[in-house]
């Protein structure tokens, strides 16, 4: 405006400038007008560029994003969230979003996208955010040694932590995907922070209490259990056992399904596993031999794994077992297919030890029951 006044004050005074005058009133008026029209608020918007486009890539074997019927979105649900959690403005995919901040402009980026029913399995998206990190993809059976398990009102929740900084990226920014995933009859809820590997650990806790909120919040029941008990559910059915004297329950981490140890004479310990997903779980030589990776030891072949193989009979089923030494370490396996699901149970420690602990691992195969 300043400008204006200066030009006029050099003008002479004339025709010409009057007519200058009323423009220029005209263009005041005008401006004011405008300024009232367009004075609203709106949401802080989050940093630019502050994930990859991909962040809310849709899902493999997917065609469009909808609201699946009878799930309320969770940006219209009274759920209480971390009060580090800045709220960010929607997406058309995005039906919550927030950033959260932490030291040295460390940030993370979490956010709740509910799609159709076909939306692609499990492994399918672990392995696409793999690609997001730039990592390679895995296996159904890796899949199943780092999966973690929420056990909500809706059902079961798949929850993976996956480290990995792309090529180029910003380490305060990027680093580890913490993701969940809950399949119901006509919808599939992904959950997801990105971002610095250390903030994003350290909001772990509160990234899964958030995920069982929302899915409780569907049909208004109690609070979750984290994977301390078996689940009681379709996908995976209950399973009962006798626990040996002498071990000892830890709760489980990963996929497992359930955990023990059993102390060895040297203080060390001996680690009891019971994993499960579904499918067939690979190959005998598949798994035998990815045991023997785990111990430092060669492949076999087909061949040498089935002379490797011997049959465990119980009451109601037949287990499939094997008995591996290394050079210091030794793995006892035994594994059975029950109803589209595989069932891995294994116990690994010193080779005295372990030797020493198969027949209590023996009985424990034996009194198990579905």
């Amino acid at each position: 405006m300043v400008g204006i006044g200066r030009g006029c004050w050099v003008m002479r005074i004339s025709k010409h400038f009057i007519i200058y005058l009323g423009l220029c009133s005209a263009f005041l008026v005008s401006c004011e007008k405008n300024s009232e029209i367009k004075v609203y608020r709106v949401s802080k918007a989050p940093p630019e560029q502050f994930a990859p486009q991909q962040q809310d890539a849709m899902p493999t074997n997917t065609s469009a994003p909808r609201m699946p019927g009878g799930l309320a979105p969770a940006a219209e649900t009274a759920l209480t969230t971390p009060p580090n959690w800045e709220a960010q403005p929607l997406s058309q995919m995005r039906q919550a979003s927030f950033l959260v901040k932490g030291d040295n402009g460390a940030v993370g980026d979490i956010s709740f996208v509910s799609l159709g029913s076909a939306a692609g399995d499990v492994l399918e998206n672990v392995n696409r955010w793999l690609g997001q990190l730039g990592q390679p993809p895995i296996t159904e059976q890796k899949l199943g040694e780092m999966a973690q398990r929420l056990h909500t009102s809706l059902g079961d929740v798949t929850i993976v932590d996956l480290p990995g900084l792309p090529d180029n990226a910003d380490p305060a920014r990027d680093g580890r995907i913490i993701a969940a995933m809950a399949t119901t009859a006509n919808a599939t809820l992904f959950f997801k922070m990105r971002g610095n590997a250390d903030l994003t650990e350290a909001q772990k806790g509160d990234f899964i209490k958030w995920v069982a909120a929302v899915c409780n919040a569907q049909t208004q029941t109690g609070p979750p259990q984290m994977a301390a008990a078996p689940p009681q559910t379709t996908s995976a059915p209950p399973i009962k056992w006798t626990t040996p004297e002498g071990w000892t329950e830890v709760p489980p981490s990963s996929m497992r399904y359930a955990s023990f140890s059993a102390p060895t004479e040297d203080n060390g310990k001996i680690d009891i596993s019971v994993v499960t997903f579904p499918g067939d779980g690979g190959s005998d030589a598949d798994n035998v031999n990815r045991w023997r990776g785990q111990m430092g030891l060669a492949p076999v072949d087909a061949n040498a794994v089935t002379s490797q193989v011997a049959a465990l009979k119980t009451e109601d089923m037949t287990f499939s077992t094997t008995d591996i030494a290394g050079n210091k370490t030794r793995t006892i396996a035994a594994w059975t297919r029950r109803d589209g699901r595989v069932w891995f149970f294994k116990a690994t420690g010193p080779n005295a030890a372990v030797e020493k602990e198969k027949p209590n691992f023996v009985k424990f195969i034996e009194s198990v029951r579905f």
